[in-house]
């Protein structure tokens, strides 16, 4: 199934996006999440940036798809990728998350699918500087299984901007700056303050390409999803550096 709005990301390396992000990986971080992922699909474990007890930045473990605490089982998961930033603070499902639970979820880049008819092809989606992107998430912890705590999470949404509006209406809330991160992640940020970085970064700081369907199949795991594709010949990829 090919998923929607930001469905699927890629994290390359763990411990470059923490170094990138100030973060420090946690002494009981799961090593599988350090080997490189190009193709990172709903329900999956992650490395998300939070702040810990000292208010520093840490990498932990979370599951991709955010439980309510008061939920009576963890299968409406991949149902909750995402969230609507413009609702987030009001629904139940991410109200307390809102006000007292935000993180940030590093990656290298995402994939978004633009629709031409019955067909969908995916794009990856990267910053044009080359540094690593940070999703506005929320997180929940969730207790009600018999296997401990369940941490999960997901990203919040926002209207497209005019780059991402050319293959999907919305977009990932990213942040772009060192400050941004800051004030996302900080208790005392006004809750206003959080509304008003809820939108899509500006002009010219995404590159979007055209890669291969094959990252439609999440058993497709590698860097060769990132290659440069051209639709139009169903194989034979464009010159390289030929972002759209």
């Amino acid at each position: 199934m090919i998923p929607g709005m930001c469905g699927r990301f890629v994290q390359k390396d763990l411990k470059d996006l923490a170094d990138a992000f100030d973060a420090q990986l946690r002494h009981d971080l799961n090593p599988r999440l350090l080997d490189p992922r190009f193709n990172i699909a709903p329900t999956a474990e992650i490395g998300v940036i939070g702040l810990d007890r000292a208010g520093n930045r840490s990498v932990t473990s979370m599951r991709w798809g955010l439980v309510p605490s008061w939920a009576e089982d963890a299968g409406g998961a991949a149902r909750m990728i995402n969230a609507r930033s413009e609702s987030a603070a009001d629904k139940p499902s991410f109200r307390e998350a809102w006000q007292k639970r935000r993180a940030v979820i590093p990656a290298d880049g995402f994939y978004e699918w633009s629709q031409t008819g019955d067909r969908k092809q995916p794009w990856y989606v990267a910053r044009s500087d080359g540094r690593p992107l940070g999703f506005a998430a929320l997180w929940e912890v969730w207790r009600g299984g018999g296997d401990g705590p369940l941490f999960t999470c997901c990203i919040l949404t926002a209207p497209a901007n005019d780059e991402m509006a050319r293959i999907h209406e919305r977009t990932p809330v990213m942040l772009m700056d060192g400050p941004a991160v800051e004030r996302w992640l900080s208790p005392d940020t006004p809750e206003i303050a959080r509304h008003g970085m809820m939108r899509g970064p500006v002009p010219g700081s995404l590159l979007l390409r055209p890669v291969t369907p094959l990252v439609n199949a999440v058993r497709h795991d590698g860097p060769d999803l990132l290659a440069p594709y051209d639709p139009e010949t169903a194989a034979a990829p464009v010159a390289a550096g030929s972002l759209l």
